[in-house]
This record gives structure tokens, sequence and C-alpha cells, in this order.
């Protein structure tokens, strides 16, 4: 007979117990997630991760602010294929029209075989420490994914509200969680990007990290995103030296061994050492994962800014004055302060350089991009406005 040991389930009894899939559910993360590290790149740290941004449409300040206790200090990346592993399960639910709730109970068989894991002793440990870390690691954030709401508040909470496990000869047979209301919210519209599964066999918690904001930055149309080493060190939250993890970007560039990604180290105009990161066989791998992956819009991290750009405007201009004019140019990049588009004729450009220039700028660096030039190219011709 199993024994249920520590962290039983005392609240939520409302919520239905939710059983997860077979192992081939494919893997879904969280967009936010992805963006910055929310999670410690290494054990038993206890210092804070920090993190914050610009909302354009309220204008507020949005902060994350994760903090862990002295014994078990912040949950860890390899701590988070717990979360994973539950996301997917919801996404796969609802792609099938079935219910579920916060509340997901699965065995570990379930678990070490989605992730591809040997269930050996090690293995029960590692689940039993992860369970504890996702549940005293502490979330304090703004972001707001409550439905139709972009309320100014903060809210804090943890990974894990609730655990429960079932033991049996020194084992753990059953487990029961009850996770996150803020994380569950935030999937109900699938803002969530599919994953390779071969994360999991990526060691390095660097590489990890680097890997998942990667995917969520090669995720538009054109599936290429350029970053500074010193940009991506501040959003990894690593508590490397910047030398020493510049030196490692700089590795990983040269092994290329990412799955599904080509690293490139270049050099920025100004001589700032740059990361180019490019959606191996974009088109190819969407259309043979087709059957297995949700219809997901995917945009990179420029085309996000570009949207609340338009957004901003519309609100300053007028919804007419946009669309009519700043909506029908075509995001084409920033590099080196200078933002590019395309004009379907020479009449728009002209008139969006002469009338609108100064506002589209301003519009841009509300949201901490430093903008210096706007150069606006017409098809079918050379040169630029």
């Amino acid at each position: 007979m199993g024994q249920k040991v520590v962290g039983g389930i005392s609240e939520n009894q409302d919520l239905q117990r939710f059983a997860a899939f077979s192992s081939d559910v494919p893997v879904k993360d969280q967009l936010d997630l992805m963006g910055r590290s929310w999670f410690s790149l290494t054990a038993k740290r206890t210092e804070p991760i920090e993190h914050s941004f610009t909302d354009p449409r309220t204008k507020q300040v949005e902060t994350v602010r994760i903090t862990g206790t002295p014994e078990y200090g912040i949950a860890t990346i390899h701590d988070q294929d717990l979360l994973l592993f539950v996301i997917s399960q919801w996404v796969e639910a609802k792609k099938l029209g079935l219910p579920a709730t916060r509340r997901v109970n699965f065995t570990p068989y379930q678990f070490f075989s989605w992730i591809n894991r040997e269930p050996t002793g090690s293995a029960y440990q590692r689940l039993r420490d992860a369970l504890l870390r996702l549940k005293t690691t502490n979330i304090e954030t703004t972001m707001d994914y409550e439905a139709g709401s972009r309320r100014h508040r903060k809210k804090l909470f943890s990974w894990i509200s609730e655990w429960e496990v079932t033991e049996e000869d020194g084992r753990i047979r059953g487990v029961e969680v009850v996770l996150a209301e803020w994380l569950f919210d935030s999937i109900h519209d699938f803002h969530v990007l599919t994953l390779d599964k071969a994360y999991f066999s990526i060691p390095g918690s660097v590489e990890r990290q680097l890997y998942l904001y990667a995917r969520k930055a090669t995720g538009g149309t054109s599936g290429v995103w350029k970053e500074s080493f010193k940009s991506l060190h501040k959003k990894s939250a690593s508590q490397q030296a910047f030398k020493h993890y510049a030196s490692r970007l700089r590795k990983l560039a040269k092994e290329n061994e990412l799955p599904g990604l080509k690293l490139e180290h270049t050099t920025s105009a100004k001589g700032e050492a740059m990361l180019k990161m490019e959606r191996a066989d974009k088109v190819r791998e969407a259309i043979s994962r087709e059957e297995r992956q949700l219809p997901l819009i995917e945009r990179s991290p420029l085309e996000e800014a570009w949207q609340n750009v338009l957004e901003a405007l519309r609100v300053k201009l007028g919804e007419a004055t946009t669309n009519s004019w700043i909506g029908r140019l075509s995001f084409v990049g920033l590099e080196d302060g200078t933002l590019s588009y395309h004009a379907p004729t020479r009449f728009i450009a002209d008139h969006v350089q002469s009338t609108f220039r100064p506002r589209l700028i301003a519009a841009w660096r509300t949201l901490g991009f430093e903008i210096g030039e706007l150069k606006i190219s017409v098809a079918n011709e050379k040169s630029s406005a």
C-alpha cells in the first residue's frame, strides 16, 4: 500500500483532478518564461533574480522579482522541466477539448519517460528536490494575464501552490500538484511555443536558457534574430562574470549543437560582440510537424515591439490615420540604431518621413530602443527615403 507523505493537498479541493497523458505530448513553454530567465542557472542560488520593462500600453514599469529560501535556493532551470511537462499536458487537453485544471496528477514514470530520463534512485531524489524548490521559490510580479485585463497590480505566488506524493518502498509512486494560477491563466489563449524535445538532452544551464530565449526570439516570420552578448547576459540573470559568459557564447556558436538552431558570432557596426540566432529548417520543420503542433502565432521580440508601437500610435494619432499611413509600412528590421521599413509607394514613404517621423521614432524610444535614423525603401527602387 502506498503512503501519502509531506506536502499533502489541503486547499483547492474544488479543483477536479486532471490526469496526465502519455509521453508523446509535444513540448510547450509559456512565452514570457522564455524572454528572460525566471530560473536559477546554478544550484542553491539565494541572490534574487530581477527583471523590469515598460509596458507600452499602460506606460507602467512591469517587474519580476524571484527569491528562494536559504535552505533550498531558487528553483533551477532543470526544475523547470516539471513545469514544461504540466504546461504541455494542459495544452494537449485544450487541443482535444478536454477539461483541465491546475490540479494535475501523474506518475514519476510518465514524467521521466517524457523528459527521456531513466527512473533511477537519483532521478526520484531530483524530483523530490524540484518539488521543494518550486514550492519555496516566490515570484513577485506586476505582469497580469487575467483575460481581457491589463490592470497594473502586484501578484506574489510560488510555482507550485500545493503538492502531494505517494510513496511505496521508499519510491514515489504518484504525484499530485496544484500549480500557480498565474501560469495556468497565461496559457488559456495558447500563450505558448513548441519546443524541440531534444531540449531535455541539453545538459548545461546556460545552453538551456539560451535555447529557450533563441526559440522565442527566432519565432517570427524571418526566423532570424541578432542580439548583443551584453544584452543576453543581462536577460539570462547569470551570476557568471560577463567575460566568462561571453566566452561560453563564442564556444556555443562554434560548436553549433543546440537543437533546431544555428548560431553565429558576429560583430555590429560599432564593434560590439553579437550572437546571430537562426531557426533551422523554418518552413520544412513547420510543415513536417503540423500534425502534432498547435497553430501558434509566433513573433520575434522586434515584431512584438512593432505591434506595440502601432498600438501606441493609434492612441496618439487615431486608428484611421495610423492605419492609413504608418500601418501600411512593412517592418524590415533594426540595426545599429537604424529603423528600416518597406512602403508600397513612394508617396507613402515620403509622407511618413515628412509627417510622422518624430512620432514613430519617439514611440520606439518609449520601449527602450535607441533609434537614430529612419529608412523607408520602396518596392522596385534601389534608393531609400
